[in-house]
C-alpha cells in the first residue's frame, strides 16, 4: 500500500509545478547571469577595459580574454568555500532556512555588480559575482535536498532531474535576453534583471514549509511534518502512516550506524568518514568520475560565441548559434525529463557520455580543419547528449549511492570537488583554445572523459528504479539474489 501521487493527477501536476518553481528560482541567478553575459560577451570586454583605460592603461586581446577566463574561474574556486559550509547550514538550521539565505545573498551580489556597472570600479563587481558563487552551491544542496525529501520514490528521478532542465532553461533565457536587440546594448540592465525575481523567490520559500523529512527527523515535530507532506503531495491516503514509517526506519538506520561505527572516532557525516568507508569512498570517486564528464559543459556554456568567432564565424552568427545551442540544451532536458524513469540511468550516462567524447573529438578535428560548419554542428551534438544523458543525471548519482546519514555531506564533497576541476580546466581553455585551438578540447577533455567513462563502466552499479540499501550493499560487495518489493518504508528511504 502506498501514498504516492500519480505524475498525471491534480497532486502529480501540482508536485511537478512547485518543483518547476523551486529549480527555476535556484537556477535564474547563476544560469541567467552566465549566459546572457556569453551572449554580451564584448559589452563585458568594452567595461573590463574601460574600467582599466579610466585608472590605469587598456588592455589588449589577450589580457582582457586572460582577466574574464579567470572571473569565470572564480566563480567555480569560490564554490568550494560555499559548498563545504552547506551541509552544517542545511542539516543544522534547516533546508528551508539554508534556501532563502542563499537565495537573498544571491539577489545583493546581483544588486552589487549591477550598482559596479555604473562605475569604473570593476573590482565591486567581481567582487559581487565572488559572493554569489559562495552562496550558488548552497541554493544547489537545499534544492537538491528539497527535491528528493518532497517527492515520493515513484517520481524522485523525474523531480530531480528538474535541477538539470532548470538550469538549462535559466541559460536559455540568459542567452536571449543577452542579444542586443533584446537586453545585451545594456551590461547594466543585464545585471538587473536577475534582481526582482531574487526578491520575490526569497519571499516564497520563506512562505513554504520545510521538507517533512528534516521537521520529522531533526526537528522531531509530527503534525509540522504532516503538515508539509501535504503541502507539496496535497491530502493522500496513509500519508500519517507514512510518517511513521519514515520514523521508525531512521530509528533502525541510526542504530545501525552506531553499531557500525564504534570503533571509529570521526563523526558519520564527517569527509573524513567518506574517505575511510570503502563503500562511501567507492561512491563518491564514482560520483566524481560522472561529474568529470561535465567538465566541457562550462566552457561550451561561458565562451561558445568566443569560440565561435575565434574560428572565423561572424559575430551575428556566433551569437545566433549559442542561443540555439541552449534551445537544443533545453529541449534535450526536457526530453531527459521524459524518460529518466523509464530508461536504467546508467545506460543513460554511458551512451550519452561517450557521444559527448566523440562530438568533442570531432569539433577539434574539424576546427584544425577549417571546417567551420562541422565544428559548430560538433558543439550541438555535444549539447544535445549532455542535455538528454548527462547533466539530469550526474547529480543524482551521489544521493544514490549515500545512506541518509551522508547524503548531504557526500553531495558537497563532490561538488567541490567538480568546482575544483571546473576552476583549472575553465582558466585554461581559453588560453590553451588560443594557442593550439580546439585540440585543447581532446586534451582538457575528451581523454579524461573517455577514462572516467571506463571506470563508470566497470564499477557503477544501475540505481534506477531500486532501493538506496540494496545499491549500497552492492558498493559493499553484497549481491542480493532477489530484490524486496517496494514498500510504504523504501518508498522514503
Amino acid at each position: 500500500m502506498t501514498s504516492d501521487p500519480s505524475l498525471l493527477s491534480w497532486n502529480g501536476v501540482r508536485l511537478f509545478l512547485i518543483c518547476s518553481l523551486l529549480t527555476a528560482m535556484t537556477n535564474f541567478p547563476s544560469g541567467f547571469s552566465h549566459t546572457s553575459v556569453n551572449t554580451a560577451v564584448h559589452k563585458l570586454n568594452e567595461y573590463l577595459n574601460s574600467s582599466f583605460t579610466e585608472r590605469y592603461r587598456p588592455l589588449d586581446h589577450e589580457e582582457v580574454s586572460l582577466l574574464k577566463s579567470g572571473i569565470n574561474s572564480a566563480w567555480y574556486l569560490f564554490q568550494v568555500i560555499g559548498a563545504m559550509c552547506s551541509p552544517f547550514l542545511c542539516d543544522t538550521y534547516g533546508r528551508k532556512v539554508a534556501f532563502a539565505l542563499s537565495i537573498a545573498f544571491m539577489t545583493v551580489a546581483g544588486a552589487m555588480q549591477m550598482i559596479a556597472s555604473f562605475t569604473p570600479y570593476s573590482e565591486v563587481l567581481i567582487t559581487g559575482r565572488l559572493i554569489a558563487a559562495v552562496f550558488s552551491p548552497l541554493s544547489d544542496a537545499a534544492l537538491i535536498l528539497y527535491l528528493q525529501e518532497i517527492s515520493p520514490a515513484s517520481l524522485r528521478g523525474t523531480m530531480s532531474s528538474l535541477y538539470s532542465t532548470g538550469y538549462s532553461t535559466m541559460c536559455l533565457l540568459g542567452m536571449l535576453l543577452g542579444h542586443e536587440g533584446l537586453l545585451g546594448h545594456s551590461l547594466s540592465v543585464l545585471l538587473f534583471v536577475p534582481v526582482i525575481p531574487g526578491i520575490l523567490s526569497t519571499a516564497f520559500i520563506l512562505w513554504m514549509p520545510d521538507t517533512p523529512k528534516f521537521l520529522l527527523l531533526v526537528k522531531k515535530d509530527k503534525v509540522a511534518a504532516l503538515k508539509s507532506l501535504r503541502f507539496f503531495q496535497g491530502f493522500l491516503p496513509d500519508q500519517a502512516l507514512l510518517i511513521d514509517s519514515m520514523e521508525q526506519h531512521q530509528k533502525e538506520e541510526l542504530a545501525a550506524n552506531n553499531n557500525n561505527n564504534i570503533e571509529d572516532k570521526e563523526p558519520a557525516t564527517s569527509v573524513m568518514h567518506i574517505l575511510k568507508t570503502p563503500h562511501l569512498r567507492k561512491a563518491m570517486l564514482l560520483s566524481v568520475a560522472a561529474a568529470v564528464l561535465t567538465l566541457p559543459f562550462y566552457p561550451i556554456l561561458q565562451s561558445s560565441t568566443f569560440f565561435f568567432t575565434d574560428m572565423g564565424v561572424d559575430m551575428r552568427t556566433s551569437q545566433l548559434a549559442s542561443s540555439l545551442m541552449m534551445v537544443v540544451l533545453t529541449v534535450s532536458s526536457i526530453c531527459s525529463t521524459l524518460i529518466i524513469d523509464k530508461v536504467p540511468r546508467r545506460v543513460l550516462l554511458l551512451t550519452c557520455g561517450s557521444c559527448t567524447v566523440l562530438f568533442l573529438t570531432v569539433f577539434a578535428v574539424a576546427e584544425q580543419m577549417h571546417q567551420q560548419s562541422i565544428a559548430m554542428g560538433a558543439c550541438f551534438g555535444f549539447v544535445m547528449a549532455y542535455g538528454i544523458g548527462v547533466g539530469p543525471v550526474i547529480w543524482s548519482i551521489p544521493p544514490e549511492l549515500s545512506p541518509l546519514a551522508n547524503r548531504s555531506m557526500m553531495f558537497c564533497f563532490v561538488y567541490s570537488i567538480h568546482s575544483c576541476l571546473v576552476v583549472v580546466t575553465n582558466f585554461s581553455t581559453i588560453p590553451l583554445f588560443m594557442n593550439i585551438g580546439a585540440f585543447s578540447f581532446v586534451f582538457l577533455f575528451a581523454i579524461p572523459s573517455a577514462l572516467a567513462l571506463v571506470y563508470l563502466l566497470i564499477c557503477l552499479p544501475e540505481t534506477s528504479g531500486r532501493e538506496i540499501h540494496v545499491i549500497i550493499n552492492e558498493l559493499k560487495g553484497f549481491i542480493e539474489d532477489k530484490e524486496p518489493s517496494a514498500d510504504i518504508i523504501s518508498a522514503v528511504a
